[in-house]
């Protein structure tokens, strides 16, 4: 059975050792691909949580897993269950850093196992887990090497191929041509969305860090094998909740750690800050970013579509001219 992730802090490496087939949703060919047409939640819901609901009801042969990373998604689990979706599982994501967050995250592991065995799913031999555990970590240590050096657009594709099929796919090297270097930072960027590559180029930028919940800061798991008797499961666990680097953690100071070494390393000039409309987690952060850094921050909304829209194509260049000027 697929399994369709809504976030890349729920492990695929232990779906796949059940026997199941997991899948980034965000990268999925119809996510975001059309506009809502069935059962929709209220008005002013985040555009991310409506389409994950979508999904579900439209895939009732697949499972979705849902998170509590935001109340979006935690209302957009009971919408769908409340609108007739079956294969769901809501996966409780700890806010917090504590020892007892940790056992939570390990629990709702086990939660998780559960729904996947009573839908054909086999529970794991350490030995099967600990090698979906290497594979994947090799991978995303290959991918996180070439981050700084390649093309936006491709190094995306190659998150995606991590995520949809579970194998590397080398990204093509950034071209040497004269752009101005920036950040993408935010929630949630899929496939439907890659327009806004071409829109950065078109405006003079140069995408050099893909902080995106769905780009290189989804490759922030770090998979090692303890000095410590550990279990695989708790080593499974200790390398996905120790690098856990998201906004909606109190604090998120692992977010900003993770930023600014890679923001200095790679002289990013300008952060756009691509968040959903209704967001209010990642709207929040636009003046936490500046002060944080000193960069300039554009704030975009992703709309019903996944263009950008003719105001903020606007606001995108002169944002990057500005950004030339100054130099």
């Amino acid at each position: 059975m697929r399994v369709f992730l809504s976030s890349p802090w729920v492990p695929a490496e232990w779906v796949r050792a059940h026997g199941h087939t997991p899948r980034g949703l965000w990268f999925a060919p119809d996510f975001r691909a059309t506009l809502p047409v069935l059962p929709a939640l209220p008005a002013g819901t985040c555009m991310f949580a409506e389409q994950v609901v979508q999904f579900a009801l439209r895939h009732p042969q697949d499972a979705v897993v849902f998170t509590t990373a935001c109340d979006q998604l935690r209302r957009g689990f009971d919408h769908a269950a409340e609108t007739g979706a079956k294969q769901i599982f809501l996966f409780n994501l700890p806010a917090t850093q504590t020892p007892a967050a940790a056992r939570l995250y390990r629990a709702e592991l086990e939660r998780l196992g559960q729904f996947l065995r009573e839908r054909g799913g086999a529970a794991p031999a350490p030995e099967n887990l600990r090698r979906e555990m290497r594979q994947a970590e090799d991978i995303r240590r290959r991918l996180r090497a070439s981050a700084p050096q390649a093309e936006a657009r491709s190094f995306a594709a190659a998150v995606a191929k991590f995520w949809d099929e579970g194998i590397f796919s080398a990204p093509a090297a950034a071209p040497a041509a004269r752009r101005v270097p920036l950040a993408l930072a935010g929630g949630p960027f899929s496939a439907a969305d890659w327009p806004l590559w071409d829109a950065i180029e078109t405006a003079g930028g140069r995408v050099v860090l893909n902080a995106t919940l769905t780009g290189e800061r989804s490759l922030s798991p770090v998979l090692a094998e303890r000095d410590r008797p550990l279990g695989a499961l708790d080593d499974l666990t200790a390398g996905y909740f120790e690098h856990l680097t998201d906004v909606f953690q109190r604090p998120n100071t692992r977010l900003y750690d993770w930023l600014q070494p890679r923001l200095a390393a790679r002289a990013v000039r300008g952060i756009v800050l691509w968040h959903f409309t209704g967001c209010d987690l990642w709207r929040a952060e636009a003046q936490n970013l500046r002060e944080a850094f000193g960069l300039p921050v554009l704030p975009l909304e992703a709309g019903e579509t996944p263009r950008l829209a003719p105001r903020d194509a606007t606001r995108l260049q002169a944002f990057v001219e500005t950004l030339e000027n100054d130099q």
